[in-house]
């Protein structure tokens, strides 16, 4: 027990040791009802590590990366437990066998090794329940449909690739959306409000849009529609008037 806490407390060990002594203490807590367990990847770590860290990194390799560990169908913070707590014992187990000296350049080679290890770990993991959370969300949309609805960014940031929202609802829990803004749309913050607009099936993820800018455009439209109905008055009553 002792070879061991000396291991996960090694330079290169520890920053995994910490996330798995986070995780373990949020599933506690989730246990227990004081967080939600579809939380996002915003294990705010308030924790306030913001686990999103921006989860999409404007939608380059950690977005991918997601895709593949099933993260659009699974809650994120299940996948990442999963892959912490697997890079966290093949870390310590990697080391132990072969960085018997310690040396820090060998324990980042075996930080990449390990990573691509734990991803593939991490998706055959999560494959098999993945169709079962995709189960009550469709139980959920069919419920109660989320098109249409109002609700707040709930990650760091959302953009035309990546983002989260919280739609809150009458009849159940509230609903934590993977989604991403229709292209018209600049990024916006946390606690921004947005509409849901469609769901789009290629990325699985909601198109949703600035509640602002959508109240503007129907109000533009409104205004441009009572500007053409004036004109056509006025245009028939010229007619009149000539005739």
């Amino acid at each position: 027990m002792k070879e061991l806490w000396e291991q996960a407390t090694l330079v290169y060990n520890l920053p995994l040791t910490i996330g798995l002594i986070l995780f373990c203490l949020y599933w506690v807590v989730s246990s227990i009802g004081i967080f939600d367990f579809d939380t996002d990847v915003d294990i705010d770590i308030d924790l306030d590590v913001d686990a999103d860290a921006d989860l999409d990194l404007n939608g380059g390799i950690f977005s991918s990366i997601m895709n593949f560990v099933n993260a659009a169908e699974v809650p994120i913070m299940l996948v990442l437990t999963v892959l912490n707590a697997a890079m966290w014992a093949i870390s310590l187990t990697m080391n132990e066998q072969w960085n018997p000296n310690e040396s820090l350049g060998l324990a980042a080679v075996f930080f990449f090794i390990n990573f691509i290890i734990s991803v593939l770990i991490t998706k055959f993991i999560t494959k098999p329940i993945a169709p079962l959370f995709n189960s009550i969300k469709k139980d959920v949309e069919a419920a109660e449909p989320l098109v249409g609805q109002v609700g707040k960014v709930k990650s760091r940031i959302i953009d035309h690739n990546y983002g989260q929202i919280i739609v809150d609802r009458k009849n159940t829990s509230p609903a934590l959306l993977n989604c991403k803004l229709s292209e018209t749309d600049k990024a916006l913050v946390r606690g921004e409000e947005v509409i849901v607009i469609k769901f789009e099936k290629n990325s699985k993820r909601y198109i949703v849009r600035s509640l602002t800018a959508q109240q503007e455009k129907l109000t533009a439209t409104q205004a441009l529609t009572e500007q053409q109905e004036q004109q056509e008055q006025q245009t028939q009553a010229t007619n009149l008037t000539t005739e």
